[in-house]
């Protein structure tokens, strides 16, 4: 990220060109008055009020904002703390100056706001904090109460097909509005999972693929007859028919939750990554100790790798792995411990390619059935 006219600002504080903001710890005087004069146009001091290092003298004396919003560091910010910093950040002229003793707590604040700002997941905030190498990305105790703290409250059951290929259905729900959302629905088994959205008295929205399935029917078209006004969603790159078709990057909303798509493509063209909270559904693209295969369906072990190291690797270690399939009874994972402990995707490129190259699966059983339904919806 550009910095904001750094040769202008003391050594001591660094500026986000994109957001117009200002980190700093503890500043001399000098340093308040080189700050000013580069042109800030607020500020915003974390400290308690009264504190012998607040400059808010200077900056009063120079006419420009200056709000105090007291952020503990020992225990993190509060859903309150968040609230606040996010409206009174929103609020402020740019360039803002946000400082604590030490610009750990600086960081919380901007990456809060930048969560609120940009609709990012717990996770994908994380990963943003570590990308800007944020200071408390350091502290796990502290990291951990800001992934809270972005981690909304959240319905989510984890269904399994008991039909015979072994998927797993999500279903995601806000408590607030009470939408929802389910991910890879399986054909015989969606009596079953609107019992459970009823029972938990939901209302459907969306109806999520992370891709043209081929081992199984998709229930996205079952269950739009059964429910009119659900909308099926697929990925634009895996030329199947849907309601909506999303792309990298795009988002879908479900009540005051959503699903950050990631694009990871490799096992197929179209397989999508959805991003909630502290969680990604991962589709085929990364399984517990596996992945997807890469022989059909214009695979490609190269590309998988690539998506995978790119897009889901790179979120934070603590992220929640929940795949499409298991086949041993396993329900979760974690992104470090498939950093460190796939079989395949823990490897080089090389080794990796070579692997997928060998593996010597049969041929699915229901792909001859189950690929062109999928491309119109499972209908």
């Amino acid at each position: 990220m550009a910095l904001l006219n750094k040769d202008s600002y003391p050594e001591d504080v660094i500026a986000y060109q994109e957001d117009g903001i200002i980190l700093a710890g503890a500043l001399s005087p000098e340093s308040v008055a080189a700050c000013l004069a580069a042109g800030v146009k607020s500020w915003l001091n974390l400290n308690e009020p009264g504190n012998e290092q607040s400059p808010v003298k200077a900056v009063e004396a120079a006419g420009i904002p200056f709000e105090c919003v007291p952020l503990d560091g020992g225990i993190g910010p509060t859903a309150a703390d968040s609230a606040k910093l996010v409206s009174t950040l929103g609020a402020l002229p740019r360039p803002t100056m946000i400082q604590c003793n030490t610009a750990v707590r600086a960081g919380v604040a901007f990456i809060l706001f930048k969560a609120a700002n940009e609709k990012l997941n717990a996770a994908s905030a994380l990963q943003k904090a570590n990308e800007l190498n944020l200071k408390f990305m350091g502290r796990d105790a502290l990291r951990g109460r800001v992934a809270a703290a972005l981690a909304p409250d959240m319905i989510f059951r984890q269904l399994f097909d008991t039909s015979g290929s072994s998927t797993y259905t999500y279903l995601l729900g806000d408590p607030k509005s009470k939408d929802a959302v389910l991910i890879d629905p399986v054909l015989e088994m969606c009596d079953r999972d609107l019992q459970v959205v009823d029972d938990l008295g939901l209302t459907l929205k969306y109806v999520v693929n992370t891709h043209c399935h081929a081992d199984h029917v998709t229930g996205s078209g079952s269950i739009k007859k059964l429910r009119p006004g659900v909308q099926s969603v697929i990925s634009a790159r895996s030329g199947a028919d849907a309601d909506v078709k999303v792309g990298h990057g795009d988002r879908v909303a479900f009540g005051g939750l959503n699903l950050e798509v990631r694009a990871t493509p490799g096992h197929t063209n179209g397989c999508v990554s959805y991003v909630c909270g502290g969680s990604v559904f991962t589709g085929d693209a990364l399984l517990i100790r596996g992945c997807g295969r890469t022989d059909f369906q214009e695979g490609s072990a190269e590309i998988l790798y690539e998506s995978v190291q790119s897009q889901l690797f790179s979120l934070p270690d603590e992220t929640m792995v929940y795949p499409a399939h298991d086949y041993k009874g396993r329900m979760c994972s974690t992104i470090g411990e498939e950093k460190c402990l796939n079989p395949r995707l823990s490897k080089p490129l090389p080794e990796f390619a070579e692997i997928m190259k060998n593996l010597n699966l049969s041929y699915p059983k229901k792909i001859d059935e189950a690929l062109p339904r999928n491309m119109v919806c499972g209908v």
